[in-house]
């Protein structure tokens, strides 16, 4: 493994610019992230790898769990909702879309004449011979 050196002056709003042979040397891309870890008096810059949590094997978040441990506030969703009063929208059979109102159906011209399931036509539309 080679020894690869670079100076990386720190500009006015405390940021550093990567070398592209840096950023070649250590597969990185722009937007990648860094991971900065300091020991002592020196400071050591490694690639990170952010892996979602449903992508972990079982075995690992798992164990990942038994550290976290149950907090205080960890409480079932079924209890939130019911402390916060949310009560699902009924999809029964009363349930019907929204209605335009009487004022946006005339604008925009969208009757609010019924035709009767019987198939009987409206008055006005039976007069005209449609």
């Amino acid at each position: 493994m080679t020894l690869a050196t670079f100076k990386l002056p720190i500009g006015n709003k405390c940021q550093v610019t990567i070398p592209k042979k840096c950023m070649g040397l250590l597969s990185l891309d722009v937007g990648d992230d860094l991971l900065l870890e300091v020991k002592g008096d020196h400071a050591i810059l490694h690639p990170a790898v952010s892996v979602p949590r449903r992508e972990l094997p079982e075995e690992l978040w798992k164990k990942f769990e038994a550290r976290r441990g149950p907090k205080p506030t960890d409480i079932p969703l079924k209890t939130l909702l019911k402390e916060i009063g949310y009560r699902p929208k009924s999809k029964g059979r009363n349930a019907q879309p929204a209605r335009v109102s009487a004022a946006r159906g005339k604008a925009s011209g969208v009757s609010r004449t019924r035709v009767r399931a019987s198939g009987a036509m409206p008055a006005a539309a039976a007069e005209s011979g449609a």
